[in-house]
């Protein structure tokens, strides 16, 4: 008989301890051995035919590792059952070795949903920040597309660097005398102008001839992405091999036409009305952040951290799917993708703690999408992203598709209902 008990550990953790009896430890190793024992090969035997004590000679920390594994699997449902547990994760943090005649305990670690009694909801005080567009805003986004589309170009007829060039160059990284493996280059871009050479600036170059070799020496810092590098001092053994310029467009309307817009003018207005956009999804931002906080400081509740990783996860994946869209390789930038999801764990638990106390406003209120709101935002959707709306429709009849656009509708009309009802300053 198997018998287990419930420890609450916290509103979102339980502890499961379970004890399988003797007997059904017993019987599984004697299942385990008796199909091992069909298949299983030894020399001097039939297939089928080798003596148990053999079996269990050649094989018996594998057959009892497996029957461990399986007595957790036939058992965990069933004492989750007992106890009312619907896990959003659940996973085994000790357990014994399985013995003859003894019987088999384990604990398991399961993270449940928090019951939330949601209260106060209404009539919050609030301030969130706003970000506001500047014409000046507008100009440093003109100027930076006028950068991009620069063209580089051989420079003729000089071959001493000067500031503002673009230099052609061979470098090797020594740190206390000894190159750096993997720290060489050959014909990399350097600008001539202030900064560090990690950054591929580097103002010392101005007067080298090309041919010339100079030595930058540079600091790395304390958290450096290469560990061994943290700290330290290295120098750059950097040897100029060629000079380029960057033409940059004048910009007037046939710049305008490079980027797919009649005139300068019609250029300017779709740059402010982009940013505009942007800034607009920033201070929606900022408010919904203000609230979830605001909600919070009235309805403490915890996160569970399964939930609280699956948000970093998806955080991340957003993240290298920008990446990939911009055609940007993200293994080539160094990412210490440990110290990212660090990062972005205080943002995905308020997402996840948000997203709890909606479901709680939405139960209270009686929030549910119907069909025609379903409708509304795929076409919307649709329309945003340019597609087809058919073809919008199509992926929403995936289940999990579906539940995740209804979750976000509901839960946009729960914040609706808060951010109605408060104060915003």
């Amino acid at each position: 008989m198997t018998q287990s008990r419930l420890e609450d550990l916290s509103p979102v953790v339980k502890k499961i301890n379970v004890e399988v009896d003797p007997e059904t430890v017993q019987i599984a190793l004697d299942a385990a051995y008796t199909r091992l024992s069909r298949t299983v090969k030894l020399k001097g035997f039939r297939p089928g035919h080798a003596p148990r004590r053999l079996v269990e000679q050649y094989f018996k920390g594998q057959v009892e590792g497996d029957v461990a594994k399986k007595l957790v699997e036939t058992t965990i449902g069933d004492a989750l059952t007992k106890h009312a547990v619907a896990p959003l994760d659940v996973r085994v943090t000790e357990q014994d070795e399985v013995l003859v005649g003894k019987s088999f305990k384990y604990t398991a670690r399961a993270e449940v949903r928090p019951k939330v009694a949601i209260k106060d909801y209404r009539g919050l005080e609030v301030t969130a920040e706003k970000v506001d567009v500047l014409s000046s805003a507008v100009d440093e986004e003109l100027e930076r597309m006028r950068q991009t589309l620069a063209q580089v170009a051989p420079i003729e007829g000089r071959d001493v660097a000067q500031a503002g060039d673009i230099a052609m160059v061979d470098y090797v990284l020594t740190v206390d005398g000894a190159p750096i493996k993997g720290a060489t280059s050959e014909g990399a871009g350097i600008r001539v102008e202030p900064g560090s050479f990690l950054e591929g600036r580097c103002e010392a170059l101005v007067g080298t001839r090309i041919g010339e070799t100079r030595n930058v020496e540079t600091g790395f810092a304390a958290d450096y992405r290469v560990a061994d590098l943290r700290g330290k001092t290295g120098v750059f053994a950097v040897t100029l091999r060629g000079l380029k310029r960057r033409d940059v467009p004048v910009m007037d309307d046939e710049f305008a036409k490079d980027v797919g817009v009649p005139t300068l003018a019609d250029l300017r207005a779709k740059v402010e009305k982009d940013l505009r956009t942007e800034a607009q999804r920033k201070n929606d931002l900022a408010l919904r952040d203000a609230l979830f906080r605001a909600l919070l400081a009235k309805n403490p509740v915890e996160a569970p951290p399964a939930l609280v990783e699956r948000n970093v996860d998806a955080m991340l994946e957003g993240m290298l799917q920008s990446f990939a869209r911009r055609g940007v390789d993200p293994r080539q930038l160094g990412l210490d993708f440990e110290r990212m999801r660090g990062e972005m764990r205080e943002r995905a638990t308020l997402e996840v703690q948000g997203a709890l106390l909606l479901d709680a406003i939405c139960e209270v209120e009686k929030i549910a999408p119907s069909d025609a709101d379903v409708e509304t935002a795929i076409e919307k959707a649709a329309s945003d992203a340019g597609q087809p709306v058919a073809k919008v429709r199509a992926h929403y009849r995936e289940a999990a598709a579906l539940m995740q656009l209804k979750t976000r509708l509901k839960h946009d009309r729960a914040l609706d209902v808060v951010k109605t009802a408060a104060t915003i300053k």
